[in-house]
């Protein structure tokens, strides 16, 4: 339910200041403590207003704090699918690139198409919105799914609402920047649902839109207010639909909306129920249908809560407990939250400048204003260690940590993720201030670990051993994170996994004809190599098989072949 263009609060920031007490009661409202995901939870009764699912390794259980969610009603496997179903309605994220309306691809790329000298794209002949060409599959689509037709693409009563507003697609001009123009595709589909897919309408009316904390976060509604529902009654000329309907739309799309594809935000049926945890129980893909699979990542025993995680797992605390307030609007306060070494990670942890250790933490990372302090260090002596100083004392206001972290984070984000100087530049600026598991760290250790060997100047046989144990000692640092944050069946150990495949074999063969190791060692690493492959492959295969991580799982079982027939 990760509708990542959500996450930026549309407050200004002088109405952030203002209302941030109205914000904060309101808020309070949806604190659901985030009960022990990992307890059993059949203290909760069943939602007696939702229909069973016989055969289905799930049941949706009710709480009068946390809403509905599912439980588990049976032992789940890692790796076991849990869920599999079709979008009930899909299109672009807020402030989303153009896309063609049909097949929602965007303008970039292969998919970029000129289709004259004086125009960029093909539009369509009715309402002037872009489209990839004339023929797009995505016209008038019909899936099948449960039987019953889908529409997914743009259709013929879309092209009408449209164009009631004349040639407003002729405003989407520049094909690769963002626009606020989109923000109205999605809410206008749901609405015309309700003759087209009456089915599909009342499906989505289950979900929780949170309005009443909404309306009291004049930033987000407001935005609402002119950029969708003001737009769809007096643009398109709907005013048979209510303000109040509309809004609650748009609360449906930012509570439960999953990103899926290149910019696009889904709502599924089953899968919104899925609780929050910043440590979650399963993962998900979706398709090129944008049909989502929803798997678990680590065994589930029957009656446990089936999670997943509505911010980045890989984020520090007060970065995630800030996106789920500001985006899907409570409070988290699970097990990860409420440890301020988060789980052992210490992936939030700044350097002491009083003392050097990198043990700066929160005093308590469930109050965003608590002040940071250095933790002392174990005093009880440790056979072979030498005893550590008390540290002499240091503290930083929740402020300064804020706008500390704010500014390394601009500075990360304006990386180029492929420049390799650029990312060992910021890990080496910034080793004196922050532990080196801190998140901001990993992101930039998290691309190096794919760079290496990958670009020019850097590509895999190129590089000296000496960058080929950089890139796997990089490999083994972010992989022992994962296994704490995303541990089992993802596809961030998935990917790592493979990427230190390949420097351990190319170091491998390079001692081995240099007569540098043995033929035992030899047989040690190709069984680390062949575990590596292994592991990635079995990650990787689970994806679909048009997306990237498909396509890196059938080689990581390719290699696997390989590497079998030389032991």
């Amino acid at each position: 339910m990760c509708d990542h263009d959500s996450r930026k609060q549309r407050n200004s920031k002088s109405n952030k200041k203002n209302h941030k007490r109205q914000q904060q009661q309101a808020s309070q409202q949806l604190n659901n403590n985030n009960i022990n995901h990992n307890n059993n939870n059949n203290h909760d009764p069943d939602d007696p207003d939702w229909e069973d699912s016989p055969g289905k390794p799930y049941k949706v259980k009710i709480s009068p704090t946390m809403g509905r969610y599912l439980v588990a009603t049976k032992d789940i496997a890692a790796g076991e699918l849990i869920v599999r179903e079709e979008a009930l309605v899909v299109g672009p994220c807020q402030n989303a690139k153009p896309v063609c309306l049909g097949c929602l691809k965007q303008f970039d790329g292969e998919h970029y198409i000129r289709s004259s000298d004086n125009e960029d794209c093909d539009r369509c002949m009715g309402c002037q919105w872009p489209l990839c060409c004339p023929t797009c599959p995505g016209l008038e689509r019909d899936d099948k799914a449960g039987g019953q037709a889908v529409r997914l693409g743009h259709t013929d009563e879309e092209c009408a609402a449209l164009s009631a507003a004349g040639p407003s697609g002729r405003r989407v001009v520049d094909l690769r920047a963002r626009t606020p123009l989109y923000n109205v595709i999605v809410p206008l589909r749901i609405l015309l649902l309700e003759k087209q897919d009456p089915a599909r309408w009342k499906a989505i009316h289950k979900m929780q839109s949170q309005d009443d904390v909404r309306r009291q976060i004049p930033g987000v509604w407001q935005a609402n207010q002119l950029g969708v529902v003001d737009r769809i009654r007096n643009e398109f000329g709907l005013q048979q639909y209510p303000e109040d309907v509309i809004h609650t739309l748009c609360g449906i799309l930012e509570v439960n909306a999953f990103e899926v594809g290149d910019g696009l935000r889904a709502l599924y049926g089953v899968a919104f129920l899925l609780a929050h945890d910043c440590t979650p129980n399963t993962s998900h893909s979706d398709d090129e249908l944008r049909a989502l699979s929803l798997r678990a990542s680590v065994p589930i025993p029957k009656g446990h809560a089936i999670t997943l995680s509505y911010a980045y797992t890989i984020q520090g605390t007060l970065k995630r407990r800030e996106h789920l307030k500001e985006s899907k609007f409570f409070d988290c306060c699970c097990s990860r939250c409420s440890d301020p070494t988060e789980l052992g990670s210490m992936c939030s942890a700044l350097v002491c400048p009083r003392c050097g250790r990198p043990s700066v933490l929160p005093t308590d990372p469930l109050q965003a204003d608590a002040p940071w302090r250095c933790v002392p260090p174990r005093l009880e002596p440790r056979p072979g260690a030498k005893q550590e100083q008390p540290c002499p004392g240091y503290e930083m206001t929740a402020k300064e940590v804020k706008e500390f972290l704010d500014k390394l984070t601009d500075e990360s984000e304006a990386l180029d993720h492929n420049d390799v100087v650029g990312l060992e530049g910021f890990l080496v600026k910034h080793a004196a201030r922050l532990h080196p598991n801190h998140f901001l760290l990993l992101g930039a250790k998290h691309s190096l670990s794919q760079v290496y060997g990958k670009v020019q100047g850097y590509l895999i046989h190129q590089l000296p051993d000496a960058l080929l144990e950089r890139k796997l000692t990089i490999c083994r640092d972010i992989l022992s994170i994962f296994d704490l944050l995303e541990p089992g069946v993802s596809r961030l150990r998935g990917i790592t996994l493979y990427e230190m495949h390949a420097p351990i074999m190319i170091l491998t063969t390079r001692q081995f004809e240099a007569n540098a190791i043995s033929r035992k060692d030899l047989r040690t690493r190709l069984r680390e190599v062949a575990s590596c492959l292994e592991q990635a492959a079995h990650i990787l295969c689970l994806e679909p098989e048009s997306s990237s991580e498909g396509a890196v799982g059938r080689a990581a079982q390719d290699a696997l072949q390989r590497v079998r027939q030389w032991q």
